[in-house]
């Protein structure tokens, strides 16, 4: 998995636009605006500003966006391992072609993100992201122009969709995970980071995606919303673990 972070963090870089095509970021970036506003949803700035009026907001957002991407990631995929280990080749294949269709996107369709592209919006993270200038060395590695899709939302919403879905049991707190992306689009915005449509994109690379690796994965993978076969699911086994204990 390190490695194919590495892969795919090196890729990013060797598609970012260099020349003539940064100004095409630049004209992506605003065909996205007038999309946005022709369809009412240009609320970057918007998000930022009420952010700020918020004790703490700006604060809390900043360092979301800062710390939260490879945690999650990290975290994600330890809890898969240990709890649902039969789905973990699923969702790791699922993941990654993620990643490898976005590389694609950055490569055919630059986009300046909004704290290049908008004004009256500040990139809240620049400072943050350097973590006191222990981090400068990162920053040219970075690609800049990479905001469509956004694979923040777009991970974020890939970890709830699968934490849904792998939650057998009935209730409404497994749907809780949906709050995830919302907060992670609301955190992209508030920081200047990406566009509502950035997320909008995340999510479209998730699902298809989702439909390339079901579609090329063979039967015998159990999928995240198959029950696994030859054995139940944890929460399932935890129900019967706690059914046991009552009878004794």
């Amino acid at each position: 998995m390190a490695i194919l972070d590495l892969a795919y963090e090196t890729l990013r870089l060797v598609v970012a636009p260099h020349g003539q095509r940064v100004q095409s970021a630049y004209a992506s970036a605003h065909h996205i605006v007038a999309a946005e506003k022709s369809l009412h949803i240009a609320i970057e700035s918007s998000v930022q500003h009420l952010t700020d009026t918020i004790p703490g907001g700006r604060f809390v957002t900043t360092w979301y966006y800062t710390v939260a991407y490879t945690p999650l990631f990290i975290g994600f995929f330890v809890v898969v391992w240990f709890r649902w280990r039969t789905h973990y080749a699923f969702l790791r294949n699922w993941f990654w072609t993620t990643h490898i269709l976005a590389v694609l996107v950055f490569l055919v369709l630059p986009v300046a993100p909004p704290r290049f592209a908008l004004n009256g919006v500040v990139d809240t993270t620049q400072h943050a992201l350097r973590l006191g200038g222990a981090l400068n060395w990162f920053q040219s590695l970075r690609n800049d122009y990479a905001a469509m899709p956004s694979l923040h939302i777009g991970q974020s919403f890939l970890f709830a969709c699968a934490l849904v879905l792998l939650m057998h049991r009935p209730g409404f707190r497994k749907y809780l995970w949906w709050l995830l992306p919302i907060w992670m689009a609301w955190v992209t915005m508030a920081t200047a980071n990406h566009y509502l449509l950035d997320g909008v994109g995340g999510v479209m690379t998730v699902l298809i995606a989702l439909w390339i690796v079901d579609a090329l994965t063979g039967r015998d993978v159990v999928r995240p919303w198959q029950t696994s076969s030859g054995s139940e699911p944890v929460d399932t086994l935890d129900d019967a673990h706690s059914s046991r204990q009552g009878q004794r």
